[in-house]
């Protein structure tokens, strides 16, 4: 790619649902320039020799988020089957896939399972399509429980799925290149929508390949939700980022009808079912000045936030800073609560964590769900000998979130003297061994609870 880097195509692009060109800058990302391994030549933005999208921009007529320019849709094939994984850090050091990173498929695959069994859409025999399988385990899950499952992914890791699950049914080609005579009964699209060049047409394929009475999940970030910091949030892969409002542009646009939304998986996005519906003229309303100025009050509180990890500031100017937004507070009150277990004092460490766990979590910054805290306070409560309270922490984090302890941030306050984080990991250690006593305790228990029920059923008859 170092060749031809000059050479990368890109093009300015209109609006993908009103066709206008109007737009205003949302975000501009030329000032990493200045930052090392960041290099602009052209109208193309290098990180390590890795071409990147690198302005976001607001439709004026209707709100829509979107990269311009952009990565020809050439360029976006080579970006996906060569660079896109490397970049999203899913193989470790030796090239491996990272358990981590298992670790959230498998979460994912359950919990949309999950979703589209309680909303009574699972049924025996039913033909399913996943578009942007990743590693397939969505696919492999339902083909598990029955199901005719299939999926498309376009980077080579679509070849894992065999190997790791065992079947064999994933395209590996560009879903605009898929031709067959299915037609299914559930098409699901999750965390992959957002990285098609036009998302108008996927929609339109979509809807040829779906049953009459069949329906779509569509996962999707929510642009007044993010997840990280604003430019993690706008990644170079994602050339759009939706609001509530532009995702119903683009399907009334595309003749579906949404029957259920709700905020779930593992970064809370929306979480949209669909049926055909009767294609419709969109209702233009504009979203641009709440875009603008909800990604600028977002920005000041997470960099706030950063701020306060950098300098120390008090823990009480930290409060006042971001006291409007709950994300943030939370994570205050973490990283107060780190330094002072690093200092010895763990019983208030635990009273800031405790008061962590009131807070609402929907709209949090997914490495502090609620799993993570009570693993925390797991270890913290085993640091004081507190034992009965470290069990019922970790059984509630390990209830509540599969990936324990992803603190992106513990490396930075090791870095800047907050926290140890060696002695931390050992106790973490230690935490895992009486846990693991605690999960063969709690087997042993269901096992004769169920044993004792079926031997009251059988005195009953």
């Amino acid at each position: 790619m170092a060749d031809n880097e000059e050479k990368i195509g890109m093009e300015d692009v209109a609006c993908e649902i009103c066709g206008s060109n109007q737009y205003d800058i949302l975000l501009n990302k030329l000032w990493l320039c200045e930052k090392n391994n960041w290099e602009k030549k052209g109208r193309v933005l290098f990180f390590n020799g890795v071409p990147h999208n690198y302005r976001n921009v607001c439709c004026k007529q209707c709100g829509l988020v979107y990269v311009n320019p952009r990565m020809s849709d050439w360029e976006l094939i080579v970006f996906y089957q060569k660079q896109y994984r490397e970049l999203c850090s899913i193989k470790d050091k030796e090239g491996n896939i990272g358990n981590s990173h298992y670790g959230i498929e498998i979460y994912n695959a359950v919990t949309r399972y999950d979703f589209l069994k309680r909303l009574g859409y699972i049924k025996a025999g039913i033909c399913t399509l996943d578009i942007g399988s990743s590693l397939g385990a969505l696919p492999a899950y339902l083909h598990a429980k029955g199901c005719s499952a299939y999926g498309v992914e376009l980077s080579p890791y679509a070849s894992y799925t065999k190997e790791l699950f065992g079947i064999d049914t994933i395209f590996r080609m560009p879903f605009d290149a898929l031709e067959t005579d299915l037609r299914f009964d559930i098409v699901t699209i999750c965390d992959a929508l957002e990285h098609f060049s036009h998302p108008k047409n996927v929609l339109l394929k979509i809807r040829n390949l779906l049953k009459d009475e069949g329906i779509v999940l569509i996962e999707i970030p929510d642009i007044f939700k993010p997840h990280k910091s604003v430019l993690g949030f706008f990644s170079n892969a994602h050339l759009f980022t939706f609001s509530p409002n532009s995702i119903k542009n683009l399907l009334d646009i595309t003749g579906f009808d949404i029957v259920h939304f709700e905020y779930g998986g593992y970064c809370k996005n929306m979480r949209i079912v669909v049926k055909k519906g009767d294609i419709r003229v969109p209702s233009l309303k504009d979203d641009f000045h709440d875009i603008k100025d909800f990604i600028l009050r977002y920005n000041r509180v997470y960099t706030a936030k950063e701020f306060f990890m950098q300098t120390k500031i008090s823990y009480d100017e930290a409060q006042e800073i971001v006291k409007e937004n709950i994300p943030a507070y939370i994570v205050i009150k973490v990283i107060e609560a780190l330094r002072r277990y690093d200092s010895g004092d763990v019983l208030k460490a635990i009273e800031l964590l405790r008061e962590c766990l009131d807070s609402d979590f929907n709209e949090e910054d997914i490495s502090l769900q609620e799993g993570n805290i009570q693993g925390l306070l797991a270890i913290m409560s085993a640091n004081i000998g507190d034992w009965q309270s470290a069990r019922v922490f970790m059984e509630k984090a390990f209830v509540s979130l599969p990936k324990l302890f992803d603190f992106p941030y513990l490396a930075n306050l090791k870095e800047r003297g907050i926290f140890d984080i060696e002695r931390f990991i050992m106790e973490r250690r230690l935490c895992y061994i009486e846990l693991f006593k605690l999960k063969d305790l709690l087997e042993k228990n269901r096992l004769n609870k169920h044993a004792g029920n079926i031997k009251q059923k059988s005195k009953n008859r």
